[in-house]
């Protein structure tokens, strides 16, 4: 009698402590085809490519209760090549699954971090988004996916650097080393993060080090967004890191969403080293819901006053249809109209980009 009393009590305090943190495994993935013209000198390619609309992942987060308000948390993410099975994930919007820049493959390299979370925000420790590309994904029409995405324009200091040379890298995109605060979703509306990556660098503490802050008002249908990133001794060729350069950007958007529509609008402005003049960015974009389905476009513009005939403009286009809460299929075309010494998703300059992308996502 007195052992089964023993063993419910055991196994009652197990199970409050089973209570007190959960693990989730979770992913998406994501596969179709994709076809592009104008991207290089050979002319068109037609590609099985992995993450279209968003990039393909595997990955494991977990909380623990400790009291008091207060939460143990972690996060540990794969990216996954759905066309070779491959580690490691694309940079969004690059035109072939093959294409990977440095710090995108290797076990969990995607995000892996832990942190506290409680009434005073949250505080994590590793590899995370940062608060510009985050901020990026709740202004875009197109949320950071599709070869159409924000980040073909936005955060890019020049448009003067082949695909090929890394000149659309963008080193912002997740922050290692990182050290993040957010503030508590209740503050009327309001949420903010800042972040510090540290560079690692002997001698110079400030050296590869980059620094990250956003600000965002919700209220209803508004969203109203401010980002700022800065990566010092951080220009991107290749996959070299030059020192020296420092790169700046400042971002601002707003979305409105009328139930029938919803409207988007965005700004940036980049510096690059110690350059005056600066590159600037502009957005405008709608999303238009119905039912299972939803079409998104929108129109973006560089003006490179860095580099005289530099400027572009992207004319975009996308449709999902919801099959499930969990699985959809999609279709976007994206059309970028280069000056003569621009190079948004080239390796020739002034070439004009048509990309074509059809494909289904399943996320669990």
């Amino acid at each position: 009698m007195k052992k089964s009393l023993l063993a419910v009590a055991l196994l009652g305090a197990f199970g409050v402590a089973s209570a007190q943190s959960s693990v989730t495994v979770y992913g998406t993935m994501d596969a179709g085809v994709g076809y592009t013209n104008g991207a290089n000198a050979a002319g068109t390619q037609t590609t099985l490519e992995s993450g279209q609309q968003s990039y393909s992942r595997i990955g494991f987060k977990g909380t623990e209760d400790l009291g008091g308000g207060l939460k143990a948390l972690f996060v540990l993410e794969q990216g996954v090549q759905l066309d070779t099975g491959s580690s490691g994930y694309n940079t969004t919007g690059s035109n072939t699954s093959t294409s990977t820049t440095s710090g995108n493959t290797g076990t969990f390299s995607s995000q892996a971090y832990v942190g506290l979370g409680g009434n005073f925000g949250t505080v994590k420790l590793g590899r995370q988004f940062s608060p510009l590309y985050e901020t990026y994904a709740s202004i875009d029409p197109f949320q950071n996916g599709f070869s159409a995405n924000i980040n073909n324009f936005f955060g890019n200091s020049s448009s003067t650097t082949s695909v090929a040379a890394g000149g659309n890298v963008a080193s912002y995109q997740r922050m290692s080393n990182a050290v993040t605060y957010s503030t508590p979703d209740n503050l009327y509306g309001f949420k903010g993060t800042v972040a510090y990556g540290f560079g690692e660098q002997a001698g110079d503490t400030s050296a590869q080090s980059q620094v990250g802050a956003s600000l965002s008002y919700i209220n209803g249908p508004l969203t109203v967004a401010y980002a700022y990133h800065q990566a010092n001794n951080d220009t991107v060729v290749g996959s070299v890191a030059t020192p020296g350069e420092t790169f700046k950007t400042n971002f601002i958007g707003a979305a409105y969403d009328f139930n029938v529509v919803k409207v988007h609008a965005a700004f940036d402005q980049n510096q690059q080293a110690d350059q005056t003049l600066k590159t600037q960015d502009y957005m405008l974009g709608v999303t238009v819901p119905f039912g299972a389905h939803s079409v998104f476009a929108d129109y973006t513009h560089k003006d490179n006053k860095l580099v005289q005939n530099a400027d572009a403009d992207q004319y975009a286009i996308g449709y999902t249809y919801t099959l499930s809460k969990r699985t959809n299929l999609y279709t976007s075309y994206s059309y970028v109209k280069n000056k003569e010494d621009s190079y948004i998703n080239t390796d020739v300059a002034g070439n004009s980009v048509s990309t074509f992308q059809v494909g289904m996502r399943h996320s669990f």
